[in-house]
């Protein structure tokens, strides 16, 4: 049986929209903690970024 990605699991990401805007948030804070840099400048080059990655593989 294969397993559930966390997408099909998760309500908080049925929504594309509000999904990406909390991912981007995840990514931004998480990102502000490693270089000290505000959170909110970080979650702003990230938006205005148009690449896609679908998948990351986590070591």
């Amino acid at each position: 049986m294969k397993a559930k990605s966390l997408y099909q699991t998760n309500p908080y990401l049925k929504n594309k929209t509000k999904a990406r805007k909390l991912i981007v948030r995840s990514i931004a804070s998480s990102t502000a903690i490693e270089t000290g840099e505000s959170i909110v400048k970080i979650e702003e080059k990230l938006s205005q970024q148009h690449v896609r990655v679908t998948r990351v593989k986590l070591a």
